[in-house]
């Protein structure tokens, strides 16, 4: 799993939260590792989780995803996010566009790596969904829930709940039960958001042009 942040938007507590739930209530060891960029707050943040049947015994970045997760659509444009995404895996993009507008919003590159992957693709606006919990700017516990929609295979959804809201009362319980109780709302519109977009399998035919470098 990889999953692209925006320092402090509480992407790295929600990764940690997520390992931590699927290791201590499944029979999967997991791994979480975090890399920053340099100005760590309004940064872009990247957590590498990793989860499977044997001890993971080394640290190591997660170059082959089967789900990537990006909470700033702004990032389409800056990183190759999907470049590693295995065949059949599942993009949940964060965005603010209509999904009748999606499709023209995502560069070319996007579309076709998608196409070629045969990848499925979800959208959330996590940033109108958050506001509606009442915890504006902190998008953590929406993308969080819509993981654990998107991936019942390793847990049922309502299980995945259940133990969002038992770790988020333990997490957030020293800052008050106002705080507690949006996270439980945000946890249950995490789920409710989710809108697939069609990957068109045309979109393996469009020309990508990478843009030119001035070396003067």
């Amino acid at each position: 799993l990889l999953f692209f942040g925006l320092g402090s938007d509480g992407t790295v507590g929600a990764s940690k939260n997520t390992i931590k739930i699927i290791g201590e209530n499944t029979d999967l060891y997991g791994q979480a590792y975090s890399s920053y960029d340099s100005k760590k707050s309004g940064g872009v943040t990247r957590m590498h989780l990793r989860f499977g049947k044997k001890p993971i015994r080394s640290t190591y970045l997660v170059n082959n995803p089967h789900f990537v997760s990006c909470s700033k659509d702004s990032y389409l444009y800056l990183y190759d996010m999907i470049g590693g995404l295995r065949k059949g895996g599942t993009f949940l993009l964060n965005t603010v566009t209509p999904a009748s507008e999606v499709e023209e919003m995502l560069p070319a590159k996007v579309k076709k790596q998608l196409a070629e992957k045969e990848a499925k693709l979800y959208i959330i606006n996590a940033v109108k969904l958050a506001e509606e919990a009442g915890l504006k700017g902190r998008t953590n516990t929406i993308m969080q829930s819509a993981f654990f929609a998107l991936n019942e295979q390793i847990m049922p959804y309502d299980r995945a709940k259940e133990l969002m809201k038992k770790y988020a009362d333990k997490l957030y319980s020293r800052k008050g039960r106002d705080i507690v109780e949006k996270n439980f709302k945000a946890i249950e519109l995490g789920g409710t958001g989710l809108i697939e977009i069609e990957v068109k399998k045309e979109w393996k035919d469009l020309e990508v042009t990478e843009p030119k470098v001035d070396m003067s």
